[in-house]
């Protein structure tokens, strides 16, 4: 029996959209007929063992660890562990393999978008320790790229690996990403037409976010109000500044952090959801306001076409006057707006965490089966 060891710290909503991915891969993992035919253990952290077992139950082995990601311990101790597992494989859901481990693993890219994005403006740090800190975060990804087997959440990022860094193509797989469930049993009434009118903006505020794009557009759509969600932050002050300045405060409006049960509402009632991002990993965004019956307004850069296709109105993020349009053509037809939620429902249907366990499990057969030879 081959044992698979999954590095599953970054578990939950808690962590982000890493968080999000680990817990709906493991969810979707523990129904596969094939997980009964190895040995799987799960490395987690200590203050979410209740609620990792209420979601997974005895489907895994489980061993608990205080050992923080991107820690110096994780370098030295996490090896010490994993090589007293002995597993045959391991599963990184993140970029953040320990150097000192040698051992057969695939790791899971999310995106590489400080390769794009970096200087002390995306950061609230001081700028010494910000370089410090993207010495290493360039060094361990670039090891880890290197010397393992990836997975990828869109053949943008997968493409742009090859390219880069002159990986084999099957070295590297694509396992597109899926709503959470409650999304999807949330779904609004496809006929509903009601709604008021403000665009929504969900999602952190870092400079590649684009969001400024927005704020631009507003005004010249003076009916028209943003609604924000996001936790409060140096990043949120920054934009809050920037509608001041421009005279926009009676239109933007921060909603602060929301509970994915309370989404419902404000998405089915919202104009659209507007994704000015200039790049992405895979961006679950557009798709969550799709199987909440919001129409998307995306930017058209980086992986967005490829996950959303024709379910959107694009615009191109550096020009405010076609997102002006985009906006306009939604607000001036109910029948455009209700056309667009129909592709949407019908978009989101095409992704699931079932899928993307298959894939992923598939991923580690072949890895398991190169070991054998």
């Amino acid at each position: 029996m081959k044992h698979i060891v999954i590095d599953a710290r970054l578990y939950g909503p808690k962590h982000t959209g890493i968080g999000r991915y680990t817990k709906n891969l493991l969810i979707a993992l523990k129904k596969l007929p094939q997980i009964s035919d190895h040995k799987i253990t799960l490395i987690i952290y200590k203050d979410l063992e209740s609620e990792i077992k209420k979601d997974l139950g005895d489907s895994f082995n489980y061993i608990t660890t205080n050992i923080k990601h991107y820690s110096l311990k994780e370098q030295l101790f996490l090896p010490i562990i994993l090589y007293r597992l002995k597993p045959n494989l391991v599963h990184f859901t993140h970029f953040n393999k320990p150097i000192l481990f040698f051992g057969k693993s695939v790791i899971t890219i999310h995106d590489l978008i400080k390769h794009f994005f970096k200087g002390t403006k995306n950061t609230t740090k001081n700028k010494l320790i910000y370089w410090f800190k993207y010495f290493f975060y360039r060094l361990f990804t670039d090891f880890s790229i290197q010397h393992n087997y990836i997975i990828v959440p869109s053949d943008f990022w997968k493409n742009y690996i090859i390219k880069k860094y002159h990986i084999a193509s099957s070295k590297i797989t694509t396992t597109h990403e899926a709503v959470d469930s409650e999304f999807l049993n949330s779904k609004y009434q496809i006929l509903n037409t009601k709604y008021q009118n403000y665009i929504l903006y969900t999602g952190n505020l870092y400079p590649h976010k684009n969001i400024e794009i927005i704020i631009k557009s507003l005004q010249s759509l003076p009916n028209i109000k943003l609604k924000i969600i996001c936790a409060r932050n140096y990043f949120s002050q920054k934009i809050e500044e920037l509608a001041k300045n421009n005279h926009l405060e009676s239109q933007v409006e921060f909603l602060g952090y929301v509970a994915d049960k309370d989404f419902k509402k404000i998405y089915s009632e919202a104009l659209a959801l507007v994704h000015p991002s200039l790049m992405e990993g895979f961006s679950l965004t557009g798709l969550e306001a799709m199987a909440l019956g919001c129409p998307v307004i995306s930017s058209n850069s980086s992986c967005l076409p490829e996950i959303y296709q024709k379910s959107v109105l694009y615009f191109d993020p550096y020009d405010s006057n076609q997102l002006i349009s985009q906006i306009n053509k939604i607000k001036n037809s109910p029948k455009l707006r209700q056309k667009m939620i129909n592709l949407g429902f019908t978009q989101v249907q095409k992704y699931s965490w079932d899928l993307t366990a298959q894939k992923t499990f598939s991923v580690y057969q072949k890895i398991l089966k190169c070991e054998t030879k």
